[in-house]
């Protein structure tokens, strides 16, 4: 029993400086989206759990070699591959969940709600049906929208970009 312990732990120690040594140390960061309307597209490597309640899903699987699928279920909805890499899930209910793998995701649509830990970029883009309208809120703070909506932000009526995690090589959580 003593010898596993051991193993294991010289197994993470190994790990741990092979990781900094080459200064893949990631931090992940977190989103939360709820109510949203209009366009959200994030591209990372982590895990993705969402709905949309009417709109398309664009999947783009950018290690397609992994062992990772992403899972889409919904009513009415329809699925049309665009090339080897990329499907379009459209319909009523969409509900998606994406595993492990880097993806680029694009809902666009309303009723989006997103749940979504790793490192990569999110780009918001909220699309009002009049001056005023409720487009959704989200947060990269770790603050679940569904819970506290009250401490999210509201989503931008303009495309705006933020990191989702960092690496050492960068200053974070952000707008750029």
């Amino acid at each position: 029993m003593r010898a596993l312990f051991l193993f294991v732990c010289a197994i993470v120690a190994t790990v741990a400086v092979a990781a900094s040594a080459a200064g893949a140390v990631r931090d992940s960061g977190e989103l939360s989206l709820e109510r949203g309307r209009g366009s959200a597209a994030l591209e990372l490597r982590g895990v993705v759990l969402g709905r949309l309640t009417s709109g398309t899903l664009r999947v783009t699987d950018l290690t397609p070699r992994d062992r990772f699928l992403p899972t889409v279920s919904g009513r009415r909805v329809t699925a049309d591959r665009l090339g080897p890499r990329t499907t379009i899930y459209r319909g009523v209910g969409i509900r998606f969940k994406v595993l492990g793998g880097r993806y680029r995701l694009v809902l666009r649509g309303a009723g989006m709600s997103v749940s979504a830990v790793g490192v990569g970029e999110v780009v918001l883009d909220g699309d009002p049906r009049w001056i005023g309208d409720d487009v959704g809120v989200f947060s990269l703070e770790g603050v679940d929208c569904v819970m506290a909506s009250q401490l999210c932000l509201p989503v931008p009526t303009e495309p705006t970009r933020y990191d989702l995690g960092s690496d050492e090589s960068t200053t974070g959580k952000g707008v750029r």
